[in-house]
Protein backbone atom coordinates (compact mmCIF):
# COMPACT_ATOMS: atom_id res chain seq x y z
CA UNK A 1 0.00 0.00 0.00
CA UNK A 2 1.48 3.28 -1.08
CA UNK A 3 2.17 6.15 1.40
CA UNK A 4 -1.16 8.00 -0.34
CA UNK A 5 -3.27 5.25 0.31
CA UNK A 6 -2.13 5.10 3.90
CA UNK A 7 -3.26 8.89 4.32
CA UNK A 8 -6.29 8.51 3.21
CA UNK A 9 -7.19 5.29 4.88
CA UNK A 10 -6.18 7.26 8.32
CA UNK A 11 -9.25 8.96 9.63
CA UNK A 12 -11.26 5.77 8.32
CA UNK A 13 -9.25 3.27 10.47
CA UNK A 14 -9.58 6.23 13.20
CA UNK A 15 -13.33 6.32 12.94
CA UNK A 16 -13.23 2.27 13.15
CA UNK A 17 -11.14 2.62 16.38
CA UNK A 18 -13.59 4.33 18.00
CA UNK A 19 -16.61 2.64 16.94
CA UNK A 20 -15.24 -0.65 18.54
CA UNK A 21 -14.55 1.01 21.28
CA UNK A 22 -17.73 2.37 22.13
CA UNK A 23 -18.84 -1.30 21.19
CA UNK A 24 -16.53 -2.49 23.75
CA UNK A 25 -18.08 0.04 26.56
CA UNK A 26 -21.15 -0.31 25.44
CA UNK A 27 -23.28 -0.42 28.66
CA UNK A 28 -21.65 2.25 29.71
CA UNK A 29 -22.08 4.20 27.49
CA UNK A 30 -26.27 3.14 28.03
CA UNK A 31 -25.91 3.68 31.22
CA UNK A 32 -25.08 6.88 31.16
CA UNK A 33 -27.49 7.70 28.34
CA UNK A 34 -30.55 6.32 30.76
CA UNK A 35 -29.30 8.52 33.62
CA UNK A 36 -29.44 11.34 31.16
CA UNK A 37 -32.92 10.79 30.33
CA UNK A 38 -33.50 10.41 34.04
CA UNK A 39 -32.25 13.42 34.19
CA UNK A 40 -34.54 15.36 31.50
CA UNK A 41 -37.46 13.18 33.51
CA UNK A 42 -37.19 13.71 37.10
CA UNK A 43 -34.94 17.37 37.36
CA UNK A 44 -36.82 20.02 38.77
CA UNK A 45 -40.56 17.60 38.64
CA UNK A 46 -41.66 19.05 41.65
CA UNK A 47 -41.03 22.97 40.51
CA UNK A 48 -43.10 23.77 37.07
CA UNK A 49 -46.46 25.09 38.52
CA UNK A 50 -49.59 22.53 38.40
CA UNK A 51 -52.02 22.80 35.39
CA UNK A 52 -55.21 23.79 36.34
CA UNK A 53 -57.18 21.14 33.98
CA UNK A 54 -56.09 17.04 33.40
CA UNK A 55 -53.25 17.51 35.66
CA UNK A 56 -54.58 19.16 38.95
CA UNK A 57 -58.26 17.16 37.93
CA UNK A 58 -56.02 13.40 38.51
CA UNK A 59 -54.62 15.17 41.51
CA UNK A 60 -57.61 15.86 42.85
CA UNK A 61 -59.37 12.44 42.34
CA UNK A 62 -56.54 10.73 43.66
CA UNK A 63 -55.84 12.36 46.75
CA UNK A 64 -59.71 12.07 47.45
CA UNK A 65 -59.82 8.40 46.55
CA UNK A 66 -57.82 7.90 49.28
CA UNK A 67 -59.51 9.99 51.41
CA UNK A 68 -62.78 7.99 50.74
CA UNK A 69 -61.25 4.69 50.76
CA UNK A 70 -62.74 4.20 47.37
CA UNK A 71 -60.63 3.43 44.67
CA UNK A 72 -62.34 2.78 41.44
CA UNK A 73 -65.17 5.59 41.76
CA UNK A 74 -63.47 9.16 41.40
CA UNK A 75 -64.64 12.63 43.03
CA UNK A 76 -64.03 15.96 42.67
CA UNK A 77 -64.20 18.21 45.93
CA UNK A 78 -65.74 15.25 47.52
CA UNK A 79 -68.69 15.31 44.36
CA UNK A 80 -69.29 12.56 42.06
CA UNK A 81 -67.13 13.93 39.26
CA UNK A 82 -68.01 12.84 36.04
CA UNK A 83 -65.88 15.31 34.00
CA UNK A 84 -63.24 13.52 33.36
CA UNK A 85 -64.23 9.84 31.88
CA UNK A 86 -61.46 7.86 32.10
CA UNK A 87 -61.15 4.04 33.92
CA UNK A 88 -58.75 4.31 37.62
CA UNK A 89 -55.37 3.16 36.25
CA UNK A 90 -54.06 6.81 35.81
CA UNK A 91 -55.17 7.27 39.31
CA UNK A 92 -53.40 4.68 41.11
CA UNK A 93 -50.24 5.64 39.43
CA UNK A 94 -50.79 9.29 41.22
CA UNK A 95 -51.33 7.33 44.48
CA UNK A 96 -48.49 5.60 44.41
CA UNK A 97 -46.70 8.25 43.73
CA UNK A 98 -48.56 10.21 47.07
CA UNK A 99 -47.60 6.76 49.32
CA UNK A 100 -43.94 7.16 47.50
CA UNK A 101 -43.27 10.51 48.54
CA UNK A 102 -46.23 11.70 50.59
CA UNK A 103 -49.12 14.56 49.16
CA UNK A 104 -46.71 16.73 46.96
CA UNK A 105 -46.08 17.97 43.22
CA UNK A 106 -43.47 15.18 43.02
CA UNK A 107 -46.12 12.39 44.02
CA UNK A 108 -48.05 13.62 41.97
CA UNK A 109 -46.01 13.73 38.89
CA UNK A 110 -43.56 10.79 40.11
CA UNK A 111 -44.92 7.89 37.96
CA UNK A 112 -45.55 10.08 34.57
CA UNK A 113 -41.64 10.82 34.67
CA UNK A 114 -41.14 6.59 35.27
CA UNK A 115 -43.37 5.55 32.26
CA UNK A 116 -41.49 8.20 29.98
CA UNK A 117 -38.26 7.03 31.15
CA UNK A 118 -39.47 3.23 30.98
CA UNK A 119 -41.08 3.93 27.89
CA UNK A 120 -37.44 5.15 25.95
CA UNK A 121 -35.44 2.18 27.76
CA UNK A 122 -37.82 -0.14 26.26
CA UNK A 123 -37.21 1.60 22.50
CA UNK A 124 -33.43 1.58 22.92
CA UNK A 125 -33.33 -2.06 24.09
CA UNK A 126 -35.62 -2.88 20.90
CA UNK A 127 -33.10 -0.82 18.58
CA UNK A 128 -30.73 -2.57 20.12
CA UNK A 129 -31.02 -5.30 17.69
CA UNK A 130 -30.05 -3.21 14.82
CA UNK A 131 -27.54 -1.41 16.38
CA UNK A 132 -26.13 -0.38 19.45
CA UNK A 133 -25.79 3.04 18.14
CA UNK A 134 -29.35 3.32 17.53
CA UNK A 135 -29.53 2.28 21.43
CA UNK A 136 -27.90 5.33 22.46
CA UNK A 137 -29.50 7.46 19.61
CA UNK A 138 -33.17 6.59 21.27
CA UNK A 139 -32.06 7.99 24.16
CA UNK A 140 -30.88 11.11 23.02
CA UNK A 141 -33.50 11.90 20.69
CA UNK A 142 -35.97 10.86 23.89
CA UNK A 143 -34.63 13.28 25.63
CA UNK A 144 -34.68 15.86 22.51
CA UNK A 145 -38.30 15.06 22.51
CA UNK A 146 -39.42 18.25 23.76
CA UNK A 147 -43.17 18.64 23.48
CA UNK A 148 -44.13 15.59 25.37
CA UNK A 149 -41.12 16.54 27.85
CA UNK A 150 -42.85 20.13 28.34
CA UNK A 151 -46.57 20.05 28.03
CA UNK A 152 -49.01 16.90 29.30
CA UNK A 153 -46.93 13.80 29.18
CA UNK A 154 -43.78 12.80 31.23
CA UNK A 155 -43.39 15.55 33.46
CA UNK A 156 -47.65 16.10 34.33
CA UNK A 157 -49.18 14.65 36.56
CA UNK A 158 -52.19 12.79 34.42
CA UNK A 159 -53.08 10.09 32.23
CA UNK A 160 -50.99 10.29 29.56
CA UNK A 161 -47.70 9.17 30.02
CA UNK A 162 -48.83 6.20 31.40
CA UNK A 163 -51.04 5.49 28.29
CA UNK A 164 -47.65 6.01 25.97
CA UNK A 165 -45.96 3.53 28.02
CA UNK A 166 -48.70 0.92 27.78
CA UNK A 167 -48.86 1.66 23.82
CA UNK A 168 -45.38 1.86 23.07
CA UNK A 169 -44.91 -1.82 24.96
CA UNK A 170 -47.72 -2.82 23.08
CA UNK A 171 -46.05 -1.90 19.77
CA UNK A 172 -43.25 -3.48 20.34
CA UNK A 173 -44.33 -6.69 21.76
CA UNK A 174 -46.67 -6.58 18.43
CA UNK A 175 -43.41 -6.22 16.24
CA UNK A 176 -41.90 -9.35 17.45
CA UNK A 177 -44.99 -11.84 17.49
CA UNK A 178 -43.52 -13.59 14.23
CA UNK A 179 -40.45 -14.82 16.78
CA UNK A 180 -42.61 -15.78 19.80
CA UNK A 181 -46.76 -15.68 19.40
CA UNK A 182 -46.88 -16.34 23.04
CA UNK A 183 -45.79 -11.98 22.93
CA UNK A 184 -49.66 -11.26 21.57
CA UNK A 185 -50.59 -12.19 25.10
CA UNK A 186 -48.44 -9.32 26.50
CA UNK A 187 -49.67 -7.21 23.62
CA UNK A 188 -53.05 -7.44 24.90
CA UNK A 189 -52.25 -7.00 28.31
CA UNK A 190 -50.60 -3.75 27.47
CA UNK A 191 -53.62 -2.90 25.17
CA UNK A 192 -56.14 -3.52 27.83
CA UNK A 193 -54.07 -1.22 30.80
CA UNK A 194 -53.69 1.48 27.75
CA UNK A 195 -57.89 1.33 27.95
CA UNK A 196 -57.82 1.75 31.82
CA UNK A 197 -55.75 4.43 31.26
CA UNK A 198 -57.40 6.90 28.62
CA UNK A 199 -60.22 5.17 27.77
CA UNK A 200 -60.73 4.95 23.47
CA UNK A 201 -57.51 6.45 22.77
CA UNK A 202 -56.48 2.58 23.01
CA UNK A 203 -58.03 1.64 19.56
CA UNK A 204 -55.21 2.69 18.30
CA UNK A 205 -53.26 0.20 19.31
CA UNK A 206 -55.88 -2.12 18.36
CA UNK A 207 -55.54 -0.81 14.69
CA UNK A 208 -52.20 -0.52 14.06
CA UNK A 209 -51.87 -4.62 15.62
CA UNK A 210 -54.18 -5.24 13.25
CA UNK A 211 -53.28 -4.09 10.37
CA UNK A 212 -49.32 -5.61 11.00
CA UNK A 213 -50.48 -8.53 11.48
CA UNK A 214 -52.44 -8.93 8.44
CA UNK A 215 -49.84 -7.57 6.21
CA UNK A 216 -46.83 -9.47 7.65
CA UNK A 217 -49.01 -12.52 7.11
CA UNK A 218 -49.49 -13.71 11.11
CA UNK A 219 -53.48 -12.85 11.37
CA UNK A 220 -54.29 -16.20 10.03
CA UNK A 221 -51.12 -18.58 11.51
CA UNK A 222 -52.52 -18.03 15.04
CA UNK A 223 -54.43 -21.04 16.37
CA UNK A 224 -57.74 -21.06 17.93
CA UNK A 225 -55.68 -21.68 21.31
CA UNK A 226 -53.43 -18.31 20.66
CA UNK A 227 -56.90 -16.47 20.28
CA UNK A 228 -57.92 -17.56 23.29
CA UNK A 229 -54.96 -16.27 25.61
CA UNK A 230 -55.04 -13.09 23.61
CA UNK A 231 -59.10 -12.30 24.28
CA UNK A 232 -58.59 -13.44 28.00
CA UNK A 233 -55.54 -11.17 27.75
CA UNK A 234 -57.14 -8.51 27.14
CA UNK A 235 -60.91 -8.78 28.62
CA UNK A 236 -59.73 -10.04 31.96
CA UNK A 237 -58.36 -6.73 33.62
CA UNK A 238 -61.17 -4.91 31.78
CA UNK A 239 -64.14 -7.23 32.77
CA UNK A 240 -62.80 -6.65 36.55
CA UNK A 241 -62.57 -3.32 36.51
CA UNK A 242 -65.90 -3.14 34.78
CA UNK A 243 -67.31 -5.41 37.50
CA UNK A 244 -66.18 -3.32 40.43
CA UNK A 245 -67.24 0.02 38.69
CA UNK A 246 -70.92 -1.99 38.52
CA UNK A 247 -71.46 -2.32 42.11
CA UNK A 248 -70.82 1.56 42.41
CA UNK A 249 -73.36 3.08 39.85
CA UNK A 250 -74.29 0.17 37.31
CA UNK A 251 -73.93 1.50 33.46
CA UNK A 252 -73.87 5.01 34.01
CA UNK A 253 -70.36 5.88 33.90
CA UNK A 254 -69.50 3.19 31.05
CA UNK A 255 -72.39 5.35 29.27
CA UNK A 256 -70.95 8.12 30.04
CA UNK A 257 -67.82 6.75 28.26
CA UNK A 258 -69.43 6.21 25.02
CA UNK A 259 -72.19 9.08 24.73
CA UNK A 260 -69.22 12.02 25.65
CA UNK A 261 -65.92 10.53 25.77
CA UNK A 262 -66.56 8.60 22.15
CA UNK A 263 -68.94 9.97 20.26
CA UNK A 264 -69.08 13.68 21.33
CA UNK A 265 -65.41 13.86 21.06
CA UNK A 266 -64.92 12.08 17.65
CA UNK A 267 -68.12 13.55 16.12
CA UNK A 268 -69.03 16.84 13.93
CA UNK A 269 -69.38 19.30 16.91
CA UNK A 270 -66.81 21.62 18.10
CA UNK A 271 -67.14 19.90 21.44
CA UNK A 272 -65.04 22.28 24.04
CA UNK A 273 -63.68 24.09 21.87
CA UNK A 274 -61.06 22.12 20.22
CA UNK A 275 -62.22 21.60 16.82
CA UNK A 276 -58.63 22.66 14.25
CA UNK A 277 -57.89 21.85 11.01
CA UNK A 278 -56.36 18.39 9.59
CA UNK A 279 -53.06 19.76 9.54
CA UNK A 280 -53.22 20.51 13.30
CA UNK A 281 -50.91 18.37 14.34
CA UNK A 282 -48.22 18.78 11.43
CA UNK A 283 -48.37 22.37 11.96
CA UNK A 284 -48.15 22.40 15.96
CA UNK A 285 -45.59 19.61 16.47
CA UNK A 286 -43.80 17.71 13.36
CA UNK A 287 -43.64 20.51 10.99
CA UNK A 288 -42.64 23.29 13.34
CA UNK A 289 -39.06 24.03 13.17
CA UNK A 290 -38.21 24.75 16.74
CA UNK A 291 -38.65 20.69 17.17
CA UNK A 292 -36.24 17.62 15.87
CA UNK A 293 -39.09 16.05 14.55
CA UNK A 294 -38.60 17.55 10.88
CA UNK A 295 -35.43 16.20 11.36
CA UNK A 296 -36.40 12.77 12.38
CA UNK A 297 -38.89 12.88 9.71
CA UNK A 298 -36.18 13.50 6.96
CA UNK A 299 -33.83 10.97 8.47
CA UNK A 300 -36.77 8.62 8.39
CA UNK A 301 -37.40 9.11 4.53
CA UNK A 302 -33.92 9.05 3.43
CA UNK A 303 -33.00 5.80 5.38
CA UNK A 304 -36.45 4.19 3.42
CA UNK A 305 -35.20 5.47 -0.18
CA UNK A 306 -31.63 4.08 0.52
CA UNK A 307 -33.01 0.78 1.82
CA UNK A 308 -34.76 0.31 -1.04
CA UNK A 309 -32.52 1.45 -3.37
CA UNK A 310 -30.24 -0.83 -2.14
CA UNK A 311 -32.36 -3.86 -1.99
CA UNK A 312 -33.58 -3.27 -5.59
CA UNK A 313 -29.76 -3.17 -6.76
CA UNK A 314 -28.84 -6.42 -4.92
CA UNK A 315 -32.32 -7.75 -5.94
CA UNK A 316 -32.54 -8.90 -2.57
CA UNK A 317 -35.78 -7.82 -0.72
CA UNK A 318 -34.72 -8.47 2.98
CA UNK A 319 -38.28 -9.53 4.27
CA UNK A 320 -37.89 -9.09 7.98
CA UNK A 321 -36.66 -5.61 7.21
CA UNK A 322 -39.94 -4.56 5.49
CA UNK A 323 -42.04 -6.10 8.11
CA UNK A 324 -40.46 -3.83 11.04
CA UNK A 325 -40.18 -0.58 8.62
CA UNK A 326 -44.05 -1.67 7.53
CA UNK A 327 -44.51 -1.85 11.36
CA UNK A 328 -43.20 1.88 12.37
CA UNK A 329 -44.36 3.05 9.89
CA UNK A 330 -48.25 1.66 10.67
CA UNK A 331 -47.23 2.68 14.37
CA UNK A 332 -46.74 6.49 13.47
CA UNK A 333 -49.42 6.76 10.47
CA UNK A 334 -52.02 5.29 12.60
CA UNK A 335 -52.67 7.72 15.35
CA UNK A 336 -51.40 10.36 13.40
CA UNK A 337 -53.78 10.03 10.38
CA UNK A 338 -56.41 8.73 12.93
CA UNK A 339 -56.34 11.66 15.92
CA UNK A 340 -55.95 14.28 12.64
CA UNK A 341 -59.29 13.29 11.29
CA UNK A 342 -61.47 13.52 14.88
CA UNK A 343 -62.66 16.28 15.06
CA UNK A 344 -61.73 17.04 18.93
CA UNK A 345 -57.61 17.82 19.07
CA UNK A 346 -55.51 18.21 21.46
CA UNK A 347 -51.38 18.36 21.07
CA UNK A 348 -50.53 15.46 23.30
CA UNK A 349 -53.12 13.03 21.76
CA UNK A 350 -50.43 12.87 18.93
CA UNK A 351 -47.36 12.10 21.30
CA UNK A 352 -47.45 8.38 20.47
CA UNK A 353 -46.35 9.29 17.24
CA UNK A 354 -42.98 10.56 18.23
CA UNK A 355 -41.59 6.61 19.90
CA UNK A 356 -41.72 5.24 16.21
CA UNK A 357 -40.66 8.81 14.83
CA UNK A 358 -37.35 8.63 17.08
CA UNK A 359 -36.80 4.34 16.95
CA UNK A 360 -36.58 5.00 13.46
CA UNK A 361 -34.70 7.71 12.21
CA UNK A 362 -32.32 6.33 15.15
CA UNK A 363 -32.74 2.79 12.93
CA UNK A 364 -31.39 4.44 9.69
CA UNK A 365 -28.99 6.69 11.26
CA UNK A 366 -27.11 3.91 13.21
CA UNK A 367 -26.99 1.96 10.05
CA UNK A 368 -25.20 4.84 8.14
CA UNK A 369 -22.75 5.46 11.18
CA UNK A 370 -21.83 1.68 10.94
CA UNK A 371 -21.73 1.45 7.51
CA UNK A 372 -17.70 2.57 7.46
CA UNK A 373 -17.58 -0.87 9.12
CA UNK A 374 -18.22 -2.98 6.73
CA UNK A 375 -15.69 -0.97 3.98
CA UNK A 376 -12.86 -3.35 3.19
CA UNK A 377 -9.27 -2.21 2.55
CA UNK A 378 -8.67 -2.84 -2.17
CA UNK A 379 -5.43 -1.50 -2.38
CA UNK A 380 -3.50 1.26 -3.93
CA UNK A 381 -6.23 2.27 -6.43
CA UNK A 382 -9.03 2.95 -3.96
CA UNK A 383 -7.38 6.05 -2.02
CA UNK A 384 -10.12 8.49 -2.96
CA UNK A 385 -12.47 6.14 -2.26
CA UNK A 386 -11.22 5.74 1.29
CA UNK A 387 -10.36 9.26 1.72
CA UNK A 388 -14.01 9.85 0.91
CA UNK A 389 -15.21 7.24 3.52
CA UNK A 390 -13.34 8.67 5.92
CA UNK A 391 -14.13 11.76 6.03
CA UNK A 392 -17.91 11.23 5.04
CA UNK A 393 -18.30 9.04 8.28
CA UNK A 394 -16.98 11.69 10.40
CA UNK A 395 -18.74 14.31 9.13
CA UNK A 396 -22.08 11.50 9.17
CA UNK A 397 -21.36 11.33 12.88
CA UNK A 398 -20.29 14.70 13.89
CA UNK A 399 -23.93 16.05 12.26
CA UNK A 400 -25.93 13.09 14.40
CA UNK A 401 -23.91 14.69 17.28
CA UNK A 402 -24.96 18.25 16.77
CA UNK A 403 -28.05 17.73 15.88
CA UNK A 404 -28.85 15.58 18.73
CA UNK A 405 -27.20 17.77 21.20
CA UNK A 406 -28.49 20.89 19.96
CA UNK A 407 -32.23 19.62 20.18
CA UNK A 408 -31.62 18.23 23.60
CA UNK A 409 -29.73 21.46 24.85
CA UNK A 410 -33.20 23.25 23.93
CA UNK A 411 -35.20 20.84 25.86
CA UNK A 412 -32.90 21.51 28.89
CA UNK A 413 -33.51 25.06 28.39
CA UNK A 414 -36.86 25.22 27.77
CA UNK A 415 -38.27 22.29 30.16
CA UNK A 416 -35.95 22.53 33.41
CA UNK A 417 -34.06 26.00 33.22
CA UNK A 418 -37.40 27.49 32.51
CA UNK A 419 -39.53 25.64 35.28
CA UNK A 420 -40.96 28.13 37.25
CA UNK A 421 -43.80 27.71 40.34
CA UNK A 422 -46.41 30.32 40.79
CA UNK A 423 -46.21 32.81 43.44
CA UNK A 424 -49.85 31.56 44.85
CA UNK A 425 -49.45 27.68 44.41
CA UNK A 426 -45.98 28.38 46.12
CA UNK A 427 -47.68 30.05 49.09
CA UNK A 428 -50.98 27.55 49.72
CA UNK A 429 -47.51 24.94 49.89
CA UNK A 430 -45.55 27.08 52.34
CA UNK A 431 -48.71 27.91 54.79
CA UNK A 432 -50.76 24.44 55.47
CA UNK A 433 -49.58 21.74 58.05
CA UNK A 434 -51.83 18.78 57.57
CA UNK A 435 -50.57 18.13 61.55
CA UNK A 436 -51.86 21.81 62.49
CA UNK A 437 -55.33 22.51 64.32
CA UNK A 438 -57.09 24.13 61.21
CA UNK A 439 -55.82 21.29 59.35
CA UNK A 440 -59.01 19.79 57.62
CA UNK A 441 -60.91 22.80 58.30
CA UNK A 442 -63.37 24.38 55.44
CA UNK A 443 -61.30 26.88 53.27
CA UNK A 444 -62.48 30.07 51.03
CA UNK A 445 -60.14 31.48 48.75
CA UNK A 446 -59.95 35.52 47.36
CA UNK A 447 -57.02 35.60 45.18
CA UNK A 448 -57.80 35.86 41.20
CA UNK A 449 -56.96 32.41 39.54
CA UNK A 450 -57.40 32.00 35.60
CA UNK A 451 -60.72 34.07 35.43
CA UNK A 452 -60.69 37.28 37.50
CA UNK A 453 -63.97 37.99 37.31
CA UNK A 454 -64.90 34.61 39.42
CA UNK A 455 -62.62 35.49 42.02
CA UNK A 456 -64.01 33.78 45.04
CA UNK A 457 -64.20 30.32 43.45
CA UNK A 458 -60.78 28.04 43.46
CA UNK A 459 -59.57 26.95 40.62
CA UNK A 460 -58.61 23.50 39.99
CA UNK A 461 -54.63 23.71 40.53
CA UNK A 462 -55.55 25.82 43.66
CA UNK A 463 -58.07 23.20 44.90
CA UNK A 464 -55.57 20.75 44.61
CA UNK A 465 -52.98 22.46 46.12
CA UNK A 466 -55.47 23.38 49.47
CA UNK A 467 -56.47 19.37 49.59
CA UNK A 468 -52.65 18.07 49.96
CA UNK A 469 -51.44 20.70 51.86
CA UNK A 470 -53.70 21.31 54.60
CA UNK A 471 -56.58 18.63 54.15
CA UNK A 472 -58.97 21.68 53.27
CA UNK A 473 -62.49 21.07 52.04
CA UNK A 474 -62.66 24.16 49.83
CA UNK A 475 -65.75 25.83 49.60
CA UNK A 476 -66.55 29.05 46.84
CA UNK A 477 -68.00 32.24 48.19
CA UNK A 478 -64.56 34.66 48.39
CA UNK A 479 -64.66 37.21 51.79
CA UNK A 480 -68.42 37.38 51.88
CA UNK A 481 -68.68 33.13 52.33
CA UNK A 482 -65.79 33.64 55.01
CA UNK A 483 -67.16 35.73 57.01
CA UNK A 484 -70.54 33.91 57.43
CA UNK A 485 -69.00 30.86 58.02
CA UNK A 486 -70.14 29.63 61.52
CA UNK A 487 -67.65 26.68 61.31
CA UNK A 488 -64.18 26.90 61.52
CA UNK A 489 -62.83 28.11 58.31
CA UNK A 490 -59.54 29.45 56.71
CA UNK A 491 -59.37 32.37 54.26
CA UNK A 492 -56.79 32.78 51.34
CA UNK A 493 -56.89 36.05 50.29
CA UNK A 494 -54.10 38.66 48.33
CA UNK A 495 -52.74 41.64 50.27
CA UNK A 496 -54.65 44.14 48.32
CA UNK A 497 -58.06 42.64 48.99
CA UNK A 498 -56.78 42.33 52.16
CA UNK A 499 -56.19 45.76 52.57
CA UNK A 500 -59.69 46.50 50.96
CA UNK A 501 -61.54 44.66 53.30
CA UNK A 502 -59.22 45.70 56.31
CA UNK A 503 -61.93 46.62 58.95
CA UNK A 504 -64.45 43.00 57.80
CA UNK A 505 -61.02 41.09 58.36
CA UNK A 506 -59.61 43.01 61.21
CA UNK A 507 -60.80 40.39 64.15
CA UNK A 508 -59.70 37.36 62.07
CA UNK A 509 -56.08 35.64 63.07
CA UNK A 510 -54.03 35.72 60.54
CA UNK A 511 -51.61 32.21 60.38
CA UNK A 512 -49.16 33.01 57.73
CA UNK A 513 -48.47 35.68 55.41
CA UNK A 514 -45.51 37.13 53.12
CA UNK A 515 -46.60 40.11 52.35
CA UNK A 516 -48.20 39.34 49.14
CA UNK A 517 -50.85 37.06 50.31
CA UNK A 518 -52.33 36.10 53.84
CA UNK A 519 -54.03 33.15 55.50
CA UNK A 520 -56.58 34.07 57.85
CA UNK A 521 -58.38 31.79 60.46
CA UNK A 522 -62.36 32.92 61.57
Amino acid sequence: MTKAAKLAEAPLRLYRTLLRFFEKYYWVFFALACLTLAFFCFRCLDVQYVDSWDEARHGVNAYEMIQNGDYIRHTYNYQTDDWNLKPSVSYWGIILGFRLFGYSVLGLRFVSALAYLLAGIACALAAKRYSKEASILVLGFFCANERPLSAHLARAGDADSLFFLFFTLAILAMLRIRENHKRLYFCGLMFSLAFLTKSWHAGMIAVVGGLYLLGAGELFRLKAKEWGFFLLSVFAPLLLWFGWRFTKDGFFFLEQMIEVDLLARTGSSNFEGHEYPFSFYYDMVFGDAAFIYRWLILICVVGIAAGLIWMWKKRTWKKEALQDAFGILLWFFVPFLGFSLIRTKLIWYCYPCTAPLALGAAIFLGKALRFPLAVREEGEGTAARKLAFGFGAWILAAAAVILTGYFMWNSYLHVIREAHGDPFQLFIQESADRDSEYAGSKAYVFVPGEDPEEIGSWDQNMLFLAEISGDFHCENGGVEGFLKEKDPAVLYVDAARYEEYGQELSECEILYENGSYFLLEN
